[in-house]
């Protein structure tokens, strides 16, 4: 089981989601990391592609149909 803070996975499937009707689903993720918030979508990312695509680049495609097959088994836990 992996754990994800909910907030940033739901900003990377919506970015994830926009690049697919975009017309960029083709190509490979690319995420500018200039800000703070950007930084832990990068590291969100980095960790879905080593733990489920054994480290290989994801195309926007691939991140959003691995996130919208298993955002709907996601548990959320208050701390």
């Amino acid at each position: 089981m992996t754990a994800f803070n909910p907030i940033p996975l739901l900003k990377l499937y919506n970015m994830a989601k926009k690049a697919k009707y975009d017309g960029y689903g083709h190509k490979i993720v690319y995420i500018d990391a200039r800000k703070k918030y950007k930084q832990e979508l990068v590291q969100y990312y980095k960790d879905i592609r080593t733990v489920f695509n054994k480290g290989q680049q994801m195309t926007w495609l691939q991140l959003y149909d691995f996130l919208d097959r298993n955002l709907k088994e996601v548990v959320i836990v208050l701390e």
